[in-house]
Order: C-alpha cells, then structure tokens, then sequence
C-alpha cells in the first residue's frame, strides 16, 4: 500500500513510534557496522575518467579527454589522452592534476591537428590511491573556452 504526497506531507514532524524489535534490530546493526567501521579502512579503488565537452544547445560532443587508471584489454594504465571531435578550429586539452598537492601530473592537447583526432596516450606511474583531478576543455591558444571536471582515483 503506498501514500500519497499529501498523505506523506501530513505525516512530517510528528514523531511516530517504532516497534522494540525495530529498535533493537537498528541498535544491533549500528553498534556491529561501527566495529566494523572502526576496525578496517577502506581500500580506495582505482577509477577511469572520461570527460566530455558539450555544448548543450545541441547537445553534441565536441571532444573529450580519458584518464585510464589501470591497464586493461591491451590499454595502458595510469595515461591520459584527448580526442577532438568537431571540425571547428579549436582543441581538446586535457590536463591531470594530483589533487592532495594540486600539481599538474600530465597534459594532452590535440592542438595543431584537424578534427576526429587523439593524441597518443601520455602514460607513466601514478602511486596507487593518489586522488586525481581530469580537467578537460576547449582551447585556441592558451585561452579555455568550455570546459569540464571530475575525480578520480589512480
């Protein structure tokens, strides 16, 4: 049986009764998952990135830049490449950054190169568990026009 909006807006801010074995149930799951909480650290897994530029009036990709963390089906890990997309004299760089320290760890651009190109990948050790930071966007120049973000583990 499912309420309503109404129904469950008329229930906010009145405190309602749980039954003991509720109780009981939530206060053994609680002290349990603390130990366990306490007792081991979580292990940080490794994360692709991959970060598109768009522009959103038409909703197509002009490019986008890849973090590969780890290697796999013949792919290199801890690299980086761009890939530009749109014939419209601009370039897709993509810089990573640790983001503990902030500092730039590599970057790629397809700058000098016509559309539907990517660079080779950049690659090179990252220790594992560093936070990573893929900054990705278009460029003339020196100057960045769009551009997109995420994080990531290495």
């Amino acid at each position: 049986m499912s309420k309503t909006l109404s129904q469950l807006d008329q229930c906010r801010g009145k405190l309602m009764r749980m039954p003991r074995f509720v109780k009981r149930a939530v206060v053994a799951a609680t002290a349990t998952g603390g130990m366990v909480v306490f007792a081991s650290t979580p292990a940080l897994a490794s994360a692709d990135l991959t970060v598109h530029i768009k522009d959103c009036g038409v909703c197509s990709t002009h490019g986008y830049g890849w973090f590969k963390a780890d290697p796999e089906a013949g792919l290199p890990g801890d690299a980086l490449k761009a890939c530009d997309l749109d014939a419209d004299t601009y370039a897709i760089t993509a810089w990573l950054y640790n983001r503990d320290t902030g500092n730039l760890i590599r970057k790629v651009s397809t700058a000098g190169h016509a559309a539907n190109y990517c660079t080779p990948w950049a690659t090179g050790n990252i220790a594992e568990q560093t936070p990573v930071w893929l900054k990705v966007c278009t460029t003339k120049g020196s100057t960045e026009y769009l551009c997109n973000s995420d994080n990531g583990w290495a």
